[in-house]
């Protein structure tokens, strides 16, 4: 779903080109009248790229309304780059910017000046207003929350601590990548994850509960070869999935692009409620669960009361076992 129309400040003047090995030009594509841009392989995108190496979702240009362009990896398989460098969070393109998406190589030109006579990268850098956001979409939220960690940070110290949750972090979010998501943000010993499943969302849930596995193996190992003394590490994970709002919000230097809606506050929420005395890994909204096959094989249905809700949410609850064996079952069924 495509966001309000940006009015360009030129007709067509910022464009993309996609170049052969002789540095000739392909196909060219024009920006103008919307402000979300798709590239992919996959039907629906508004950059189509077929080749084999690019992911059916795998980047989108964002235009603010100042008419700058960010580009954003959509946790694609082969990665996007920006003038040989891999980007990991939305990246400003500048006029003659590189852009890598596998093996495909495209040109970004902008042309467009603003008032005063400025290009448009220099008013960006300028700019100190609060950007517009992107889009709705629907998106599936990963919590993982590390349990116990009040009282661990007592038992080891500030600095190992936060050694700890240094490396925690670093592996988390190659885990996170590696499944197709997106990390939004560390929240102290909390990732918050997102996947834009597009018209696959029953994949993309799959792909956050595999992070989810993957993350519970590398918490519980970390802690296992935690120097001087091991460490019992185990977490509490959440996912829910909506409508939610997708954007590059805040002002200069203070950019991030982050997902707000009300399935974000039930997420947080339904992690809050997981419970390892009560064998609760795992809190599935009851929107994700409409996605998935049989899920009642190896969750259980249950209402919660949640702070801030008049109405009982209904969810499903799960083990990392029974959710080990929900995914042997399933992932890679068609």
């Amino acid at each position: 779903m495509d966001g309000a129309a940006v009015m360009p400040t030129s007709a067509s003047a910022a464009s993309l080109t996609l170049m052969n090995q002789q540095g000739s030009e392909v196909e060219r594509w024009d920006f103008g009248g919307k402000n979300t841009y798709r590239l992919g392989r996959g039907d629906g995108n508004d950059i189509l790229l077929p080749f084999t190496w690019v992911s059916r979702q795998h980047a989108m240009i964002q235009v603010e309304e100042n008419g700058v362009h960010n580009l954003i990896d959509l946790g694609s398989a082969n990665g996007t780059t920006v003038n040989g460098r891999r980007i990991y969070t939305p990246t400003p393109l500048r006029s003659g910017d590189m852009i890598g998406i596998g093996k495909t190589q495209l040109v970004f030109l902008n042309d467009a000046t603003a008032a005063g006579g400025q290009t448009i990268d220099e008013a960006e850098l300028a700019d100190n207003q609060t950007v517009a956001f992107v889009e709705k979409e629907i998106v599936t939220v990963l919590l993982c929350d590390i349990h116990g960690f009040t009282r661990l940070a007592e038992q080891l110290g500030d600095q190992q601590i936060s050694k700890l949750l240094q490396i925690w972090s670093e592996e988390v979010t190659t885990l996170v990548r590696k499944h197709g998501g997106i990390v939004d943000k560390f929240i102290g010993d909390a990732v918050m994850a997102m996947w834009i499943g597009g018209k696959d969302q029953r994949s993309a849930i799959l792909s956050a509960m595999q992070a989810a596995m993957a993350i519970k193996d590398a918490t519980r190992l970390l802690g296992a070869n935690w120097p001087g003394k091991a460490l019992t590490l185990e977490i509490g994970s959440a996912l829910n999935t909506g409508e939610a709002v997708l954007g590059n919000m805040g002002g200069r230097g203070h950019r991030d692009y982050t997902v707000v809606g009300d399935m974000v506050n039930v997420a947080f929420r339904l992690e809050g409620m997981t419970s390892q005395e009560n064998g609760v890994d795992l809190i599935v909204g009851h929107d994700t669960a409409a996605y998935l096959d049989e899920i009642e094989s190896c969750f259980t249905a249950r209402t919660f009361t949640l702070k801030g809700k008049e109405t009982p949410i209904e969810a499903f609850v799960c083990s990392f076992t029974q959710l080990g064996r929900y995914l042997e079952r399933y992932v890679g069924a068609g």
